[in-house]
């Protein structure tokens, strides 16, 4: 009985090598055809729209976040915690802000060690 691995590939491995060394290219009429095709799709394709204007990209916006009731939700929204940001109710004033304590003064020094009210003070 003869197992899988005692075959003898050495007769074949020289035909594969033939074919290595002649490896056949394409014919000249296959690569006019390729090249033929290739401009046909080529000149199919259409070419980029023009650039778009402000308008445009507005209008994009609106429509991505859900258009005009969209809009208008966003800009009261926005209009009303401005408002509540220039001007805070009295109730909002002694609320303490949350990891700053209850005596501490919500307002933090970016530079400490440095009096930047002085500087408003010069001349010059």
């Amino acid at each position: 009985m003869m197992a899988g691995t005692d075959r003898n590939e050495t007769g074949l491995e020289t035909f594969f090598e033939s074919a290595r060394a002649t490896a056949p290219g394409p014919s000249g009429d296959l690569m006019a055809r390729v090249l033929a095709d290739a401009e046909a799709v080529q000149a199919a394709r259409v070419k980029a729209p023009a650039r778009r204007g402000p308008r445009v990209r507005f209008a994009q916006l609106r429509e991505a976040i859900g258009g005009w009731p969209a809009m208008a939700g966003l800009v009261s929204a926005g209009l009303a915690g401005l408002w509540l940001g220039v001007s805070p109710p009295a109730a909002l004033n002694d609320l303490p802000l949350a990891g700053f304590g209850a005596g501490e003064s919500a307002l933090v020094g970016m530079l400490p060690g440095v009096e930047l009210d002085l500087l408003a003070l010069e001349e010059g």
